[in-house]
């Protein structure tokens, strides 16, 4: 069996990426880290998978082409006739789902670079596999 194990990303004040578009800064030694504002945003988009979709999440991903844009349509399916589908599309810059939007079963994410869109993969695919934890 192989595993992929990447570093998780870590919260921080003084993110590299916070003057500009960026959502994960990847240094090439140490653990990624993402800024307050992107990781407040993640857990948003987490706790809203979690209310909509109880019990196994399962994560089908089809990499797309929209025009001259790279996509990756998610879909995540919980228990029968309980699923969202999730568009993340590089564009250049990250903007998230008006809050909403939540309320709708598809939702858009913009990424920066094909680097952001893999470590958000990872970072969702790994969030959905471990326990909701109260904050």
């Amino acid at each position: 069996m192989m595993a992929l194990k990447y570093p998780e990303p870590v919260v921080c004040a003084h993110h590299a990426g916070s003057n500009s578009s960026l959502l994960f800064s990847l240094p090439p030694q140490g653990p990624a880290t993402v800024s307050v504002m992107h990781g407040q945003a993640l857990d948003t988009l987490y706790r809203a998978i979690t209310a909509r979709l109880s019990g196994p999440v399962t994560l089908t991903v089809h990499p797309h082409r929209i025009g001259s844009r790279n996509s990756v349509a998610l879909h995540l399916q919980g228990r029968p006739g309980r699923c969202i589908d999730l568009l993340v599309t590089v564009t250049g810059n990250t903007l998230w789902p008006l809050p909403e939007e939540y309320a709708h079963p598809r939702w858009y994410i913009t990424v920066p670079d094909a680097a952001d869109v893999v470590y958000l993969l990872l970072h969702l695919s790994h969030v959905l596999h471990r326990p909701l934890v109260a904050a």
